[in-house]
């Protein structure tokens, strides 16, 4: 806006009038030189505020960034992991079922080393045992308790 110099006179009796002069020259050139001015200022403030939302949208980009970092060094890690997991069972299995072979052969190796037969006869006859009769066999009812008394 422009700013003009106000002049008064009189005209008549006493009555004032408002007159405005013409802009000179140097007002006309100094009111353009204050719009550029204006016009600066509000350009770096807008340029400012660029700047504010441009920090604000990088350090939103490099927070996503991270999380998704930390989310794939996570999925990598859990996944050699299960791997490794896997891996472990899988020799236990193995260990499992070399250990079943080995109770099994050994149980067929001490099944057909003893006659069970001839312990029967040995017991009996060179060391004169015998099958135990019902009178003397005596049944426990066991209660609650984590004791026994014997009579």
């Amino acid at each position: 806006m422009a700013k003009h110099q106000t002049f008064y006179y009189e005209e008549g009796n006493t009555v004032r009038k408002i007159e405005k002069a013409l802009p000179t020259r140097e007002t006309y050139q100094e009111e353009i030189r204050q719009a550029k001015e204006r016009h600066i200022r509000e350009r770096k403030r807008e340029h400012k505020s660029v700047l504010r939302l441009n920090r604000l949208y990088t350090v939103y980009f490099a927070l996503g960034l991270c999380v998704t970092g930390a989310f794939f060094v996570s999925y990598v890690h859990l996944q050699n992991s299960i791997t490794t997991s896997m891996t472990n069972i899988a020799k236990l299995e193995a260990n499992i079922a070399s250990l079943k072979e080995e109770n099994s052969a050994t149980k067929s190796r001490i099944s057909t080393a003893t006659n069970l037969t001839h312990v029967k006869q040995v017991a009996m006859n060179e060391l004169g045992m015998v099958y135990a009769t019902n009178d003397q066999i005596v049944y426990y009812e066991v209660e609650d308790e984590d004791y026994m008394d014997k009579y």
